[in-house]
């Protein structure tokens, strides 16, 4: 009887929640995944991929992926872990680990009938969403549209708005979330290419022809990093090949820029 109930009761839960596939729905440059206990294979655009995986992309390479009606684009010199893909009479549950890098989401919205919940963490942040847009490098984060609330190793957390910037500290803080542009509309799309991937995070500005084009106010991560400086963001520690790059290059010319000093000692008879 024991034996009955316990089939029953595995039976059930299989059939309320069970595993879902990520879609590779478009790829630019060398993108690949590892599933668990195999080896790395190039990404394809139309190929699924299950909870487990790991994806890496190189320079200048990037991957947009459909998970359950939600995008997420994978920016250049990124690895992370597809750690949760569950779907439930309740909704959807979404986990991600980001390893390296940075990621760019657009999260579906939950409805009245089922929940979304979509989750990326770091070595020292987490990101925990319901129906919003944002971008993510494990450290900082700006959003988009909606809310999110980002919480650091220590589970000190701020909810951050739409069109607003923060950052974990190098310490136990996570910095007042600070607007750097106007907030987005919602834009829910998950079955484009590449075309319609880039129009949904803006990447290129629309050109114009009539007169000068208006000045940029959606400003990426990289621009938020580049105003606010040492101010805002605290380095989250984790060198990319970029900033080793980098380092090497700026403790080169700071050895060359050593002015040298002399001691002459004369001695006249």
């Amino acid at each position: 009887m024991n034996k009955f109930l316990f089939l029953i009761i595995f039976l059930s839960v299989g059939l309320l929640a069970f595993g879902e596939a990520a879609v590779f729905r478009d790829v630019k440059g060398k993108v690949e995944y590892q599933l668990a206990g195999d080896d790395w294979m190039p990404a394809k655009v139309g190929a699924s991929i299950p909870q487990g995986t790991v994806i890496s992309t190189g320079f200048k390479s990037t991957a947009a992926l459909e998970v359950m009606g939600s995008v997420i684009q994978v920016k250049p010199l990124t690895r992370m872990m597809l750690d949760e893909l569950v779907r439930s009479a309740s909704g959807t549950k979404t986990g991600l680990t980001l390893l390296a890098g940075k990621v760019k989401a657009e999260v579906k919205p939950s409805s009245e009938a089922s929940a979304t919940v979509f989750n990326v963490k770091s070595p020292t942040a987490t990101a925990s969403v319901r129906g919003t847009g944002f971008e993510f490098d494990g450290a900082n984060i700006l959003v988009g549209h909606g809310d999110v609330v980002f919480s650091n190793q220590w589970n000190i957390a701020r909810s951050v708005q739409g069109g607003e910037f923060s950052s974990t500290g190098r310490g136990a803080s996570v910095s007042p979330p600070v607007p750097v542009k106007p907030a987005e509309k919602p834009q829910i799309t998950a079955n484009g290419g590449s075309e319609q991937v880039d129009a949904m995070f803006q990447e290129t500005p629309p050109s114009t022809t009539d007169g000068p084009s208006p000045p940029a106010t959606d400003y990426g991560l990289n621009q938020v990093i580049d105003i606010y400086g040492d101010e805002l963001i605290i380095d989250s520690g984790a060198l990319t090949v970029v900033d080793e790059v980098k380092k090497a290059k700026d403790d080169s010319l700071d050895q060359q820029n050593v002015v040298p000093t002399f001691k002459l000692n004369l001695s006249i008879q």
